[in-house]
């Protein structure tokens, strides 16, 4: 009841789309940094396959911002969690990351997580499989012990976001109470982080936090799903989450893209500020204009309790969109996925 009440899209299936952009989509790597299946719903990898996605960065979170979070426990049930794996965040991360590897191992070949440079290789190969980049988001997952980092990456994780939809004990969130920047626990794991090659993802993160991150940051980073408040920034009256609290000013996407970080756009209509192809041509052509188009790349949040513009099957119609908006091949190409995966390819290890 969940996935049906808040997994929604405006423009649902596969919508008209020209040669051009379907060919565009078909010859180029396609990398989506965040979607939030494995929170929500089973995962249908036909239906990525037959989209041509290379890469799906499928993140994880252990708790909502709701009654100290009992409500997410009972939604973690709903999934099939036993009790005894709610004893603790890092118990909840590695039940759904066991979650992500069943389905990996139950797929024949057609999924494969992605620890190395020769995964990823392999995934970026016409007719290889889907890889799945594993994220979490929210440093309370490490339960106050910033050894955990180790622990996460030798379960998989490759990306790693200290912040989530509420404050914690690293930084505050833009959509937290207090939004309040970098504490020095923070600091601490962000260097861990970069350490376990781990790529840190500044998302959620408050303004102050991300700006206090920026010249801690030594390796290649993100942030992986936003709007920008200039194209979308309402503010809510009932609750802290809106596009003026979610999304980032279009100067900070500039730092963040002078830093060498790569900028994922989220394809929810609330934070693009409408429910058609203009508004995320909207977004994507200015993130490309203030951060140049080698720093943006596509974050949807697809699957993550946000109503979307499209799903999978409409990345052709957005690329025509794009093409009508005459952001040329090359810069559509980049951040179709090209972008992300040399992102990538510059911080895996050959193996794993």
């Amino acid at each position: 009841m969940v996935d049906r009440a808040v997994n929604r899209t405006a423009l649902p299936g596969r919508l008209p789309a020209s040669d051009d952009a379907t060919d565009l989509v078909r010859n180029s790597p396609v990398v989506d940094l965040v979607v939030g299946t494995a929170l929500f719903r089973d995962l249908d990898a036909d239906r990525w396959r037959a989209a041509g996605l290379n890469v799906v960065g499928l993140t994880i979170a252990t708790t909502w911002p709701d009654l100290g979070g009992s409500l997410s426990r009972w939604h973690f049930r709903s999934l099939g969690m036993p009790a005894s794996a709610i004893g603790s965040n890092m118990a909840i991360a590695g039940w759904l990351i066991e979650r992500v590897a069943r389905w990996c191992a139950e797929s024949a070949g057609e999924l494969v997580i992605v620890r190395s440079g020769d995964d990823l290789g392999a995934c970026l190969e016409p007719g290889g499989p889907v890889g799945i980049l594993l994220g979490v988001q929210g440093g309370h997952v490490l339960d106050g012990d910033p050894s955990n980092i180790a622990r996460l990456r030798e379960a998989g994780v490759r990306m790693f976001a200290p912040a989530h939809v509420m404050d914690n004990g690293l930084v505050g969130s833009g959509t937290g109470r207090s939004s309040g920047g970098l504490t020095g626990y923070g600091r601490e794991a962000i260097a861990e982080v970069e350490a376990q090659s781990i790529i840190v993802d500044l998302a959620h993160m408050s303004v102050a936090g991300i700006e206090q991150a920026l010249p801690l940051l030594r390796r290649p980073f993100v942030l992986s799903h936003t709007g920008l408040t200039d194209a979308s920034g309402g503010r809510s009256r009932w609750r802290r989450y809106s596009p003026a609290t979610r999304n980032i000013p279009a100067s900070l996407a500039a730092q963040v893209g002078a830093a060498g970080g790569l900028i994922g756009i989220v394809l929810s209509t609330e934070l693009l500020g409408g429910s058609s192809l203009d508004a995320a041509v909207r977004t994507i052509r200015l993130a490309v204009e203030c951060a140049s188009e080698e720093q943006v790349a596509i974050g949807s949040d697809m699957d993550g309790a946000l109503k979307m513009l499209i799903d999978v099957e409409g990345l052709p119609a957005l690329v025509d969109a794009l093409l009508s908006a005459e952001i040329t091949s090359e810069s559509i190409r980049r951040v179709l996925g090209q972008n992300a995966a040399e992102l990538l390819g510059s911080y895996l290890t050959t193996t794993a």
